[in-house]
């Protein structure tokens, strides 16, 4: 049986294995260096990681602490035996998030349309209810253009002015849409999906299918 000194010495030595002989981390593949001691908390990893790569225009997507990955789970452990890092440039990542987002939006401007077709010749407790379920489809479409506007005006790509131009006109239809809502205008509603956002939500996917897409992957140097 061990006796209370010799059971702290024993969790002294565990703790010692643990962040000072085993702890190791690795971004994108190469073992990382850092000037002085390596930090102890997987925080301060994340902190250090996030700076230096910033410089590089590079961002962390995926931290892996001892196989589980931090950014996915939401919280950081209080300490490691091993972390991987893994990081995209700002060019992989947006052509990723635009990609993510354009999959579902053919299916969801079709719905868009039958929507339109039905608002006058429904109730309008059903016009609300499914308003709230094509709203809830688009709305990654509509933080797509708002998480654009930064990489573009950093960036200054060839279709920054036809971007901010669509973004503008979606978020004032989407003011008006929330305004019919609002007086209960279902006349209101129809004009404004079929004259102004409809027609904004399809020139947004040429721009990306014609002009964005085809930019990121010359960028990226791949098809992704």
């Amino acid at each position: 049986m061990l006796g209370v000194g010799n059971f702290f010495l024993v969790e002294f030595f565990r703790f010692f294995d643990m962040v000072y002989l085993v702890s190791k981390v690795i971004a994108d593949g190469e073992e990382v260096i850092f000037e002085g001691d390596v930090p102890l908390e997987p925080s301060r990893v994340y902190e250090l990681l996030m700076g230096a790569l910033s410089e590089q225009g590079r961002v962390v997507v995926q931290f892996v602490v001892d196989g589980v990955d931090s950014l996915e789970g939401g919280s950081f452990p209080d300490v490691y035996e091993k972390i991987e890092a893994f990081s995209l440039s700002h060019d992989e990542l947006t052509l990723r998030l635009i990609l993510e987002s354009m999959k579902h939006l053919g299916q969801t401007e079709e719905q868009f349309q039958a929507y339109v077709r039905n608002i006058l010749s429904v109730p309008w407790s059903e016009v609300f209810r499914q308003m709230d379920q094509l709203i809830s489809r688009v709305q990654p479409f509509a933080d797509l253009l708002d998480n654009l506007g930064p990489y573009a005006q950093t960036y200054d790509p060839p279709w920054r002015e036809s971007l901010e131009a669509v973004a503008k006109e979606q978020s004032e239809s989407l003011n008006e849409i929330l305004t019919s809502f609002e007086q209960g205008n279902p006349a209101l509603l129809s004009d404004e999906l079929s004259v102004r956002f409809l027609p904004v939500f399809k020139r947004t996917r040429k721009l990306f299918v014609e002009e964005v897409v085809p930019f990121l992957q010359k960028k990226t140097g791949g098809e992704n």
